[in-house]
């Protein structure tokens, strides 16, 4: 009786310590994606203000009025505030994507495709849900703008993601046979 809460005791210290381990591996992605969000922004913004510049740039801004409204509100707003709920956004609804793709199985087709295919797979479409979202907490166009927007954070925080939901959470049939098995011991020890 006393090995298995020895036992029970280890398992629950690995499994915080795994957990701690996960959460502080997460708060470093999102913070290193938060930086690389607002420098790629950035610099994006440098590229685009060279192309206006050039002698298609004035051509370009006449003919796309309503993209260039876009373009000068995000800039507006400043690519820091913009960064914050973006990245956030991304790293929740990935989350619970992957949290409900490994209960319900489907992380078993996605693990043995490898890194390079699970972000080819799997990053595009979880980039247009977060595109789906965005609109909540940005204000930004349209959904053509915010999946443009979220498809860097999704690509940067899908790899910490799956590995926080593989490794913290539970299949379906594990989740049954934990509350059968406490079901059944449960008959036991009334039965006795």
């Amino acid at each position: 009786m006393e090995k298995s809460k020895n036992t029970s005791k280890n398992r629950l210290s690995a499994y915080l310590n795994k957990c701690a381990s996960l959460a502080l591996k997460a708060a470093i992605w999102a913070g290193v994606c938060f930086v690389l969000s607002i420098a790629l922004l950035y610099f994006c913004q440098l590229l685009f203000g060279f192309y206006l510049k050039t002698p298609m740039g004035p051509d370009f801004s006449a003919a796309n009025p309503e993209l260039m409204d876009s373009i000068m509100q995000l800039s507006d707003m400043g690519f820091e505030n913009l960064s914050i709920p973006l990245v956030l956004t991304v790293f929740f609804t990935c989350q619970g994507i992957l949290v409900t793709a490994k209960i319900f199985y489907v992380a078993r087709y996605i693990t043995p495709l490898g890194i390079f295919g699970r972000l080819i797979t799997c990053v595009l479409p979880i980039a247009a849900v977060v595109a789906l979202l965005i609109p909540e907490f940005v204000q930004v166009d349209g959904w053509i703008t915010a999946y443009v927007l979220s498809i860097f954070p999704t690509f940067v925080l899908f790899n910490i993601c799956f590995e926080i939901a593989d490794e913290l959470f539970p299949e379906m049939d594990d989740m049954m046979a934990f509350f059968q098995k406490s079901e059944d011991s449960g008959k036991k020890i009334n039965g006795r």
